[in-house]
């Protein structure tokens, strides 16, 4: 038997080594045994590591401390001044308070409105998995070179009425802009200037064809000019930032989320000939993933006033990092955590899309995008299964869990 009780506790800066961003989970179970810890230094996204320099923050890692913070808006703010004195875009909603943020979530819910995602939306997804899948023979593939950061990067191109061909440059700046995967210092930067660019110039075009009545497409950027709540409408400048915000959100995580599901499909054979005889079980193994897979890690909050949680007194100004990912995998919320579990009952707890006034506006595609590619894979194929290779996680930045990587096998 060994003796363990020398071995040195866990600390926050072991969450930005490289190993534990490519497999994080372990670690957050060792860090929820302790008292949340003070001192994690990471970079919020658009920002630039050895450019700028991070705050210090707390750790929140259990599932009723992170509930808490992402509730408690009054408590925490979303703003962000590091990314605020950076040279990168301010996220829209995801990094306003009230009242600015009930102004501008009212203006996007009338850009996302249910006819839009009905009769838009769903069938060009349909329409584009099933041409991207007809593309796939049986055979050995990198999903995450082939497939998975595609499709929700032209879906992007659709919603904003940019041209498709441009879906590589979104994967990009996307990339870039999220603090994921290896990029230099000088690549960060001009990513940031080149997607900041090309949607001022979207924007500007866009608003010349309305102004002369030229026709103009019913999409999300004509959406965004025109809306309106109880009188407050966007200027020109965050009818930009809406479209970086949205890209660089519904590109990178939605394409990391479809990698990880189909490494789940290759890696745990058991769930594809269930899902296979019943499409009725679709919908749950994609939810079940989003808990387990999610890609979504952590978002940064500041504190507004002193205040206690899960023990740590937390001071105004104070940064803190909230793990909606370790809440995911919190054994007391979630039994049996790190298996899968299909109709798991209490499944709607997951924390993936966020919790409270910052609750993700675009769950509801990114789950269209999910459930329909997981249909189109199982209508053409009998099985995937690994491929000769094996799977590779990023290790860029902490913001996402997520594949490189992907090579699986598609057996007719």
């Amino acid at each position: 038997m060994t003796d363990d009780s020398s071995a040195s506790p866990p600390v926050v800066s072991d969450l930005t080594r490289p190993d534990v961003i490519a497999n994080p989970y372990p670690t957050y179970a060792a860090l929820r045994e302790h008292p949340p810890q003070f001192g994690l230094r990471d970079y919020p996204p658009g920002t630039v590591p050895g450019q700028d320099e991070p705050h210090p923050a707390w750790v929140f890692l259990k599932y009723a401390d992170v509930a808490a913070v992402a509730w408690d808006h009054e408590s925490f703010s979303s703003r962000d001044p590091m990314q605020e004195a950076s040279d990168a875009p301010t996220l829209m909603l995801v990094n306003h308070d009230r009242p600015r943020h009930t102004e501008l979530r009212g203006i996007a819910q009338q850009a996302f409105t249910r006819r839009r995602v009905e009769d838009r939306v769903a069938p060009w997804v349909q329409r584009t998995v099933a041409q991207m899948l007809s593309e796939h023979d049986a055979g050995e593939t990198d999903f995450m070179q082939t497939f998975a950061p595609d499709l929700p990067a032209k879906l992007m191109c659709f919603l904003f009425g940019t041209p498709e061909a441009d879906y590589t440059l979104l994967r990009r700046w996307a990339n870039a802009f999220m603090v994921s995967s290896e990029f230099t210092l000088e690549e960060r930067n001009q990513c940031n200037m080149e997607i900041a660019g090309y949607y001022q110039n979207a924007v500007e075009e866009r608003y010349r064809d309305i102004e002369r009545g030229a026709h103009t497409p019913d999409d999300l950027m004509s959406a965004f000019i025109k809306a309106e709540h109880e009188g407050h409408s966007l200027s020109r400048d965050e009818v930009v930032l809406f479209c970086i915000t949205l890209v660089v959100a519904g590109a990178e995580t939605t394409g990391y989320l479809l990698g990880n599901l189909v490494s789940t499909l290759a890696s745990e054979p058991e769930f594809f000939p269930q899902l296979k005889e019943d499409r009725s079980l679709v919908g749950a193994f994609v939810e079940e993933c989003l808990r387990r897979d999610g890609p979504p890690q952590r978002l940064f909050r500041v504190a507004t006033r002193d205040v206690a949680v899960g023990g740590a007194q937390v001071k105004e100004g104070d940064w803190a990092a909230i793990f909606y990912a370790s809440a995911n995998r919190d054994p007391s919320v979630f039994e049996d955590p790190d298996r899968l579990i299909l109709n798991r009952p209490n499944i709607n707890k997951h924390l993936t899309f966020g919790h409270g006034i910052h609750f993700c506006m675009g769950a509801g595609i990114a789950r269209l995008e999910a459930i329909t590619m997981i249909n189109g894979i199982l209508d053409k194929f009998s099985a995937v299964e690994p491929g000769s290779a094996p799977m590779v996680r990023q290790t860029g930045g902490l913001l996402n869990y997520g594949l490189e990587r992907c090579p699986v096998r598609f057996v007719s």
